[in-house]
Formats: structure tokens, sequence, C-alpha cells
């Protein structure tokens, strides 16, 4: 088969394929034109490097699963199994975005016909994934999901999953899991409503995982897909309406002022004067009228719905977690990004009105803040849990941290149990002493970002003109950009 299909089918294979079926297209050279307008020519380039240096992964071949690896939010391509295509994300298929919407209650497609399912690990983690590969004694799986959904759903498809790999494997060896993003709290979900399987799990990294939400979300919910323009190109596909269908996305917003790190006692006692007491935000961020979105009275009741469910899992995870036995939590790491400007806190500016334009968007980093310094997505306080085994900084990005070696290297080295070499304190790795690679495989983004602004900060929205000629390039396959951007 010859032509546009051909480029279709090479597209969906490898969107859709595992580790080794796409390092087998990489070295297809028939397959390489279509793959250079899928990947655009950084991607591209990083990845035939990787697929040139490895062999064939042996994955899960050589042994028993002893690792699964739990990615970010719209870190798993989404596929209609009734109608066809990959949904999230090929920019052949951005016409049907806008149908990844859920029904009100999140637990199902808006269209039942449309048979929505997680079919693959985004492409973004396969350096990570290859790295684990080339461990010694380290057999790896992916476990893609489904973001959209509440994080019970996928939770639950988690310890399905792992229990499956464990009947399949001799002896007793203990699985570990690696998270990155929201893969963090999908892990710690699994175990909050599966305590069984603490027999199954070895030690736990979490990577960059917004345990009390990132208020990134809060922006994208008040102004939608603000920010750089291939992520408003996308809002344009995304409608609101949809996007705030869907619930696993919103479990990210930042937790309730009571359980939110680091909010003092008087701050609490004092939480219904005018200044919401808040790191994250001046007004409660679990309110559906306080978000003052012009929606009707249906939408806000069902808007509010989510909210509650939000905060309700905020509640039971914090709860959780301070309820652990200490000889589980020290089986947890956490490995946090630090030196990035971040959407640390939206204001409402009352003397202007409560309109988006007028509100106070806090991004300036302050050394020594823990609300205040961030990856790029999510603040340090977010990121930290108390009490566990490691806590370890490293000068990096949000998206880059599976793929940074120094992270890499140092989830090894837990796992193994060896000491870590990250530093222990943010100063310390914002110093220079293992700092961040300047070029990691899976960097691709926007071009032209300032050095620590990861690429949505103050900037100004893109023009209709500017957006009418993105979406000239789409059409014609020429902005591989689109197919790399997410939200967090």
């Amino acid at each position: 088969m010859t032509g546009p299909q051909r480029e279709i089918d090479i597209a969906t294979h490898f969107l859709a394929g595992d580790t080794s079926a796409r390092l087998d297209l990489l070295r297809d050279q028939s397959a390489i034109p279509a793959l250079q307008r899928l990947l655009g020519p950084t991607a591209f380039s990083e990845l035939s490097a990787l697929a040139a240096t490895t062999g064939s992964p042996h994955l899960a071949d050589d042994g028993p699963t002893n690792l699964v690896f739990v990615p970010g939010v719209m870190g798993s391509a989404l596929a209609s199994e009734g109608i066809g295509g990959i949904w999230w994300l090929d920019f052949r298929s951005r016409k049907h975005i806008d149908d990844l919407g859920l029904s009100a209650d999140g637990l199902a497609d808006t269209h039942a016909a449309f048979r929505i399912t997680p079919v693959a690990v985004d492409f973004s983690y396969e350096g990570f994934l290859i790295a684990a590969d080339r461990r010694d004694g380290i057999h790896h799986i992916p476990f893609p999901y489904d973001w959209r959904k509440p994080l019970l759903t996928s939770a639950d498809r988690l310890h399905d999953k792992l229990l499956a790999e464990r009947d399949q494997g001799p002896g007793h060896n203990p699985i570990h899991l690696v998270a990155h993003s929201m893969g963090g709290l999908v892990v710690r979900t699994a175990l909050m409503r599966h305590p069984e399987m603490w027999r199954h799990v070895g030690k736990i990294v979490f990577l960059g995982t917004p345990h009390y939400g990132s208020p990134a979300i809060g922006g994208y919910l008040k102004n939608h897909l603000w920010g750089f323009d291939i992520l408003v190109l996308i809002g344009r596909y995304l409608s609101r309406n949809t996007f705030r269908s869907l619930w696993g996305v919103l479990s990210l917003l930042p937790a309730p002022a009571d359980i939110y790190p680091e909010v003092s006692t008087s701050d609490r006692a004092a939480r219904d004067v005018a200044e919401y007491p808040h790191p994250c935000a001046n007004f409660d961020l679990y309110s559906a009228p306080a978000w003052r979105l012009g929606l009707s009275t249906a939408e806000e009741l069902r808007l509010q719905t989510a909210l509650d469910a939000a905060a309700h899992h905020h509640h039971d995870l914090h709860n959780w977690h301070q309820s652990l036995d200490q000889d589980h939590r020290e089986r947890m790491a956490v490995i946090a990004g630090t030196g990035y400007r971040t959407l640390f806190r939206l204001a409402y500016v009352k003397r202007f009105g409560f309109r988006w334009e007028h509100m106070d968007r806090v991004t300036e980093r302050t050394a020594g803040d823990p609300h205040r310094e961030g990856d790029g997505r999510v603040p340090l306080a977010s990121a930290r849990l108390k009490w566990i085994g490691e806590t370890r900084y490293v000068k990096g990005e949000h998206s880059r941290l599976p793929n940074l070696t120094t992270v890499q290297e140092d989830i090894w080295r837990f796992l193994t149990g060896r000491p870590m070499q990250l530093p222990t304190t943010p100063a310390a790795a914002l110093s220079g002493h293992l700092g961040e690679e300047p070029a990691p495989t899976g960097s691709w983004g926007p071009i032209g970002r300032a050095p620590d602004d990861p690429g949505y900060l103050d900037l100004v929205a893109p023009t209709p003109e500017v957006l009418a000629d993105l979406e000239t390039a789409l059409e014609a396959g020429c902005l591989p950009d689109f197919i790399h951007a997410r939200l967090l």
C-alpha cells in the first residue's frame, strides 16, 4: 500500500504501538517520510538515534515483569474502537478531539458508540522506557490509562493489571512502580483502594506528581487552553464544555485549603475573610460559582458535582497517607523538578471585577519558598510528600523529568537499594550539581521560550491571523508540534 493511506497507517501504528513496534518503524526506510511529518525534525532525530543504538527491546520477555511505568495526564494515546483512529492525539483525527467528552458522572463516553480506550503510552516517554530496557534485571511494561476519567477508574485498572502480571510471573519478586505526574495519583489511589497491592508492590518513585494539585489546571478551567500558540490551537478543537467534563483532569486542581501543604492554622481559621487563604488562589477553587464562568444553572451544577468529587478525593488521599504505616511510606521516593517559572497562584483583582484579564497570575519564583518554586507545572509544595523514604530535587522542567539521565540513574538506585545522588534540597539542585541536561530526549515543545519558562506563561494570545496560519499548516501536515502539546 502506498500514498496517503500508507502514511495514515504508519502514523496510527506508531502512536498505538509499544516500544518495539515504534523502534521497528523508525528503522524502516520506507516509513521515514511519514514519521518525519508526524513527529517533526527534532523528535524524529532523537528517536531515530535511540533506535540506531538500541537492540530489540526485551520488555517482559526475559523474565517476569518487575516494573510498571504509569504516565502523566494526556500521556496515553486514546483510540476509538467504534469509529477508528487515534483521537488523542493525531492531528488527522483532530475534529474528534471534542468527542472525547464524558457523561455527567465522568464514567462513560458522551456517545457510547465511540468506545474510546487507552492503547499506548505516549512516545514522549520512549527515552525513559528504552533506558529501563537497557538496565540489567529490569523487565518493564507501560500502563496506559484513560486520563479523562476519575482517578478511581484508572486506579482499579492498575490494580487489575498489577495482579495479572503477578499471576503470570513465577516467584515472589515485587513489582516496582514509577509514575510521572498524574500517574502518581493513580498509583496512590490504587494503593488506597486496594491495600492488598502492598503484598506485590516493591518500591514507588513519583516524578513531578502534583500530589496536592496544580494551579495550571485552574488556569485552563478559567480561561480555557491559554498560553502558547499550539495549546490555544488545540483549544479550538477541545471545547470548554468538554474540558469541564474531564473528571480526571479536574482532579488535578489544587487541593482544598484545609489540606494543601503549609497553610498555617491561623490562615485556616480565617478562611471566611475576603482574601481566601490558599497559596494557589484567593477564592474557593471548589465552588463552581466562584469561577464566574458564565454558566447556565445546569452547567454550573454539573461542574459543582465534579469539583465536589475532586475535593473529596483530595481529602481521602491526604487522610490515607497520614494513616499509612511508616514501613509503607519508606518505600516511596519523590523526585521533584525545580528552577522554572510556574503558575503558582490565581487571584482576582477585585477593583477591576472578576474578568480573567484582571486576574493576577503569580508566576515569579522566590528562592526558598515551596509555593513559589517549581518545575513549570507543579509547585514544590504540591510535589512533596511527608514522611517518605526519599525526596530529591533536580533542575528540570515537568515534562522532561522521566527522560533526564540523572533522574533515571537515581530511580535505579532507589529501586535497587543504593544511595540516591540527586540533591536533597532545591537550592543544591539549582547550584549546578547534577543539573539538567541541555536537551534530554523527549524535550520537544514550543520554540523560543525563556530559559526558565516552560512555554505557557505571560504570552500574548495568538491573533486570528496567526491561528489561521497554524490551521493551514496543520491541514497540510506541517505542524508536528500539535501532537507534542500537553496540559501538564
